[in-house]
């Protein structure tokens, strides 16, 4: 693992006091752009956010960082709300080493972040193992390696920039998968799924928007070829499927985000009556609850109820028909037979009764890997 770390390379700008292209260090040093959209909505992000603002308070914030143009915005922005919002932002990039040229690129996105007067780091991937699919892999590994980091330096949370684009997608590639309500709340603007708070300020931003706020800091971004490759699935959603459909419904990015934010509030909702139904308990990789209280519920209920205490045990996905079938034979046999209960729910999860609890649990040594399969996002650019 190459690992690089540095400090605050200059005293912090003002957002656009001259470019970063070669050629052009003067042009803005004189005639500082206005405060910006995206400026904008990150403050206004952590504005409605205080306990967050309380939490990354004098703490480093990891943010991915591709040096590409989303990643390049994200960064530009964040190292402008710091000092009103008391964080340090810390740039870190994985280099994923899947192509010659990713080194270049690392070393790019480290010109960029020195320029910009943010710490950098750089982490490299492990080997791609055999027969694993590149896109999975390259996902489980980014995440892991940001998590990495932002242990290693204690910070309080990590902020990718995922952007209304990237939600369109996600929501498009949930429902090709036939996901539920869960599924089709797609990419929340604050999760804790790595075991620390996840932050995505740019939901809410367009993708020319972002685009735009590069091209006025003066910031040449890294372009990432890999994200033009038509195997991976969001790719192919990316470069052919939407393209093909937003001609025919132009607003159709608009409307899936609608999607998302409305299952968001449907599952924020039927969570909240669970967990008043179940009391559950999550621990550290599992969550357990009284096996009378699952089995007061109407069956048409189970799978909703199953799902829940899956994700809140930090399972990447819910138990299959399958898994949930045996379980409710399992525990009818035990009620007539006083039987043990345990049955496998994939991927090496499993659900067990002692006494009079019921729970779902995994070993420990997987823990972070799956928190981070369950995270089917983009790669910011």
């Amino acid at each position: 693992m190459r690992h690089e770390s540095g400090g605050v390379a200059q005293p912090v700008r003002a957002s656009g006091s001259y470019p970063l292209c070669r050629g052009f260090e003067s042009l803005h040093r004189h005639h500082p752009l206005p405060s910006h959209t995206i400026e904008r909505a990150v403050a206004g992000f952590f504005a409605r956010r205080p306990e967050l603002v309380r939490a990354n308070r004098g703490a480093a914030l990891v943010v991915a960082f591709s040096g590409g143009a989303d990643s390049s915005a994200l960064l530009a922005a964040l190292r402008d709300c710091a000092s009103r919002f008391g964080f340090s932002p810390r740039a870190v990039h994985v280099d994923h080493r899947l192509d010659e040229g990713s080194g270049r690129r690392a070393l790019a996105a480290r010109r960029i972040a020195r320029e910009l007067g943010v710490a950098f780091e750089l982490l490299a991937a492990r080997p791609l193992p055999p027969g694993r699919s590149i896109e999975e892999w390259a996902r489980v590994e980014r995440y892991r390696l940001l998590t990495v980091a932002a242990r290693s330096v204690d910070a309080a949370a990590v902020a990718t920039a995922h952007h209304r684009l990237d939600q369109a997608e996600t929501v498009l590639l949930r429902m090709l998968f036939g996901s539920g309500a869960a599924g089709l709340a797609a990419m929340r603007p604050v999760s804790n799924r790595l075991g620390l708070p996840l932050l995505r300020p740019l939901l809410d931003v367009g993708r020319g928007d972002l685009r735009r706020y590069v091209t006025d800091l003066g910031v040449c971004p890294v372009d990432d070829p890999t994200n033009r490759a038509p195997e991976p699935r969001r790719n192919f959603v990316r470069h052919r499927l939407l393209p093909l459909l937003t001609a025919g419904t132009p607003d159709l990015v608009a409307r899936l985000n609608r999607v998302a934010q409305a299952a968001q509030g449907a599952e924020s909702t039927i969570s909240r009556l669970l967990d008043e139904a179940l009391e559950p308990r999550p621990g550290r990789q599992c969550c357990e609850i009284e096996t009378a209280a699952l089995t007061r519920l109407p069956a048409t209920l189970w799978p909703a109820a199953l799902a829940r205490l899956h994700r809140l045990a930090g399972a990447p996905y819910p138990p299959t028909r399958a898994a949930r079938g045996e379980l409710r034979r399992q525990l009818e046999r035990r009620r007539e037979t006083g039987a043990s209960v345990g049955c496998d729910c994939g991927d090496g999860w499993r659900w067990e009764q002692r006494r009079d609890r019921l729970r779902v649990l995994r070993r420990s040594s997987f823990a972070v890997d799956q928190r981070i399969e369950s995270l089917e996002e983009p790669r910011t650019q």
